[in-house]
């Protein structure tokens, strides 16, 4: 804590208040989001320097050093007093655990996509089965080999991973035999455990994920045109 309240100190010294309010919400990501209220009186008002960015640095070194231990939090909540004195108060919030995990699950397909653009790009590249072309300089630029990609991730009843990549250039399709990555792997059947454990009662059961990619990054706005969820 003597970081923190040092940073308290070089911007609240000459100030009056009667405490400052430290917040934050650790996400399943591993971000935070932090907040700092000064109160003074019946007046409070929200303080936002980078330096705010710093003390959650701090407490989030102390959250990470805990966070496989009983000691565990997803929430801090910092009193401090202009005498120096102050309190802490950390803890598990169940509820913010459970939203953090639904967050991650409805924006994972664009992890998902980017992370299949990059591999088809280097599996691609080591294989020369990307078109080039020289640019102005005289250097080297690889060129796009596919405009539309469908890629069919299924869990089978032994929760193994079978996949299909499916891309399409000037009306053409063909099917790339690439191996996906090991955390890539991992990451889709953590998606499917979380979504029909966890989030069971969010999230419909599935077993095999169908992601259309338009070789960008996908909108949120646009999710349900893009990707979809089956039981087969």
């Amino acid at each position: 804590m003597e970081e923190v309240l040092d940073i308290i100190n070089k911007f609240f010294k000459e100030k009056v208040w009667d405490k400052i309010l430290i917040e934050i919400n650790f996400t399943e990501a591993g971000g935070y989001e932090p907040q700092l209220t000064v109160i003074k009186g019946e007046e409070k008002s929200l303080w936002g320097e980078f330096e705010l960015f710093d003390i959650a640095d701090i407490i989030h070194k102390r959250q990470k050093g805990v966070l496989n231990t009983s000691e565990k939090f997803n929430k801090a909540k910092i009193e401090i007093y202009p005498d120096g004195t102050y309190s802490e108060h950390y803890w598990w919030d169940s509820g913010l655990q459970k939203q953090n995990l639904l967050n991650y699950a409805q924006v994972f397909y664009q992890w998902a996509n980017y992370r299949m653009m990059s591999m088809i790009f280097e599996f691609e590249k080591d294989n020369n089965l990307l078109p080039t072309q020289y640019d102005n300089d005289g250097e080297l630029e690889y060129l796009s080999s596919w405009d539309i990609g469908v890629f069919t991730f299924h869990i089978n009843d032994k929760n193994g991973l079978e996949y299909k990549i499916i891309l399409t250039k000037d009306g053409k399709e063909r099917i790339l035999e690439m191996p996906l990555k090991d955390y890539f792997i991992e990451g889709i059947l953590e998606h499917h455990k979380i979504t029909n454990t966890e989030l069971s009662d969010e999230w419909e059961p599935w077993n095999t994920m169908v992601l259309k990619s338009l070789h960008y990054d996908i909108p949120y706005d646009k999710r349900d045109e893009f990707v979809s969820y089956i039981l087969e």
